[in-house]
This record gives structure tokens, C-alpha cells and sequence, in this order.
């Protein structure tokens, strides 16, 4: 998630936060899951994507709000420390893109296909001056880091001589907005990593998969699975990708892939809910007092 850093320190609270999202979602069941699918769907666009496990997720209003009140707590623990800033913006992008499901089964949209081939659309962010890393290291860099341009850790006292915390002021917001190190979304998406990989497991999927690769064979196309269409025109121009995409959703609408392969997921998804059920609810417990610290940070 987007910290307070200064230009060279700025996104290591959101790589740490998102690494124990990934190490979570690594920790995997190694079999399918035991679930029947049930009816298939029919589905056409991405916005017909409805998956239970998400009702236990923060939504992306809530983690911007999130994301302010720590921001504002860093702007205050800063202060303490001798230095005056300002809280950077919310990279709300980027969390739409952290959470998006929209291609979890692969792109469904055919106004995606025909705008962006099998890219996002998302524009490059221009270089910014500012991030160079070869900038030299100032007081807000140790500051909101911790640490001094050769990596040791700062000395930094605030005006009643405590010393800077390590991770510096980066770190304490966090810590004053998070139920420890959670902010209550962390068991969700790890479950959802779960479901994806035994979904791909199931040989419900893996039948629906197999009719669509088929159906591709029919245009002269050798796959396994719907994510090589797009690594074999990957880099390729924007009208090749626009034909590659084009028999791929049509051969995703023929065999119904997207709705068979969401049958399975829903099912393990619920099976997944009633298994962990305690916890999800729990976890939405912190989710609360994470969010209404955030917003007395705001107030």
C-alpha cells in the first residue's frame, strides 16, 4: 500500500504489506477441494464476476481511507522528528490493481480486446526527477525510513529524546492504524489464492479448459491453457493481439469457460467460508477498528 517515504523510501511499506499477502496466498492446499460446482453460468462481461470470499475483503473506498490515516500518523511522527511534509497521494490505481478479479478467469471483455488487446490500458507513470535514486539522502528519507543513506540505523531523537523507532516513521503509521500486523484483509486474499489454485485443480475446470482449448485447435492453435493466448502474442501489435482475442472469447463463449470455471470457484469459495468462518468474521472485526482508527487520523 502507498506510505509516506520520501522519493528513494516511499513503496517499502506497501512491498512489505503486499509480501505477506503473496506469502500467504503461497501457502496452498496441494489437492482440489472435494466441492461439486454447481449450475454454470453465463457469463459475458467481467462485471458478472461475483465471488463470495470478496464480501470479507476491505473495499477499495475503505482502503484509501486506510491509507490516509496512516499517512496523516506518519506526517504527525515525522513532525517529531524535526521535519515537516505533506502526505502523498493515494495511488488509487494501483489499488484497483491489487484487487481487481476482473481477469481472474482470464480477459472476458471484448471492448478490453478490441481497446487493449491483452494489455490493462493502465498508462506508464512518467518518470518523476524525484526518484532518482541517485538523490541525495535527506533528513525526511531517514526519517520516514529509519535508517541513514549508508543503511545503519538513524540515531534521530525527537525533542524528548526518544529515539527514532526502527522503520522509522513509515513503519509507526502503519503500526498505529494496524491490529498488529494485519489490517484484517490478509486471511481473504489468501483464501482467494487458495481457491484459485484448486479451482485450476478441479477436473470440472480443467474439462472446461480442455473444451476450449478444442475449440482454439480449430483455428490452428495447439494450448493447454487459456494463459498462453496472451504470452504468444505478447509484444506483438495491437491488431495481432485484437485477433488472437477474438477467437479466444469466441471460443471462451462457445464452451461457456468463463461460467464453468466461476461454478467451480464459487464452490470452493463457499466450502472455503464455512471452513474458516470464525476467522473471516473476525477478521472483519479488525477490519473495523482498522478503519476507525484511520478515520480519527483524518479527523
Amino acid at each position: 500500500m502507498t506510505a509516506i517515504f520520501s522519493p528513494r523510501h516511499r513503496f517499502r511499506v506497501i512491498l512489505a504489506h503486499c509480501g505477506l499477502v503473496a506469502l500467504l496466498a503461497g501457502c496452498r492446499a496441494s489437492t482440489p477441494a472435494a466441492v461439486t460446482p454447481g449450475p454454470a453460468p453465463t457469463i459475458r462481461s467481467s462485471s458478472e464476476i461475483d465471488l463470495p470470499l470478496t464480501a470479507y475483503r476491505l473495499t477499495i473506498d475503505n482502503l484509501e481511507v486506510i491509507q490516509r490515516g496512516v499517512a496523516q500518523r506518519q506526517v504527525a511522527c515525522a513532525a517529531r522528528y524535526g521535519v515537516t511534509t505533506s502526505p502523498d497521494p493515494v495511488d488509487q490505481a494501483g489499488l484497483k490493481a491489487m484487487y481487481d478479479e476482473s481477469r481472474r478467469y482470464g480477459v472476458i471483455d471484448r471492448d478490453d480486446i478490441e481497446k487493449y488487446g491483452y494489455g490493462t490500458g493502465t498508462t506508464t507513470e512518467k518518470p518523476d526527477p524525484s526518484k532518482d535514486p541517485a538523490a541525495s539522502h535527506t533528513k525526511r528519507d531517514e526519517v520516514m525510513s529509519g535508517q541513514t543513506e549508508t543503511g545503519a540505523p538513524s540515531s534521530l531523537k525527537d525533542q524528548d529524546g526518544k529515539p527514532l523507532p526502527d522503520g522509522g516513521c513509515g513503519k509507526v503509521g502503519w503500526d498505529e492504524i494496524r491490529e498488529g500486523i494485519d489490517t484484517g484483509d490478509e486471511l481473504a486474499q489468501k483464501l482467494l489464492g487458495d481457491a484459485k489454485t484448486m479451482m485450476q485443480e478441479h477436473e470440472s475446470f480443467q474439462q472446461a479448459e480442455k473444451d476450449w482449448a478444442a475449440c482454439m485447435k480449430r483455428s490452428g492453435y495447439d494450448f493447454k491453457h487459456r494463459s498462453e493466448t496472451g504470452s504468444v502474442v505478447a509484444g506483438a501489435d495491437l491488431q495481432r493481439q485484437r485477433e488472437m482475442g477474438r477467437l479466444d472469447l469466441n471460443c471462451v463463449e462457445e464452451t461457456n469457460f468463463t461460467g464453468r470455471a466461476m461454478a467451480v470457484d464459487v464452490a470452493i469459495q463457499k466450502k472455503l467460508i464455512s471452513e474458516n468462518e470464525a476467522s473471516l468474521r473476525s477478521a472483519l472485526d479488525v477490519q473495523k477498528k482498522v478503519l476507525a482508527r484511520a478515520k480519527e487520523a483524518l479527523k
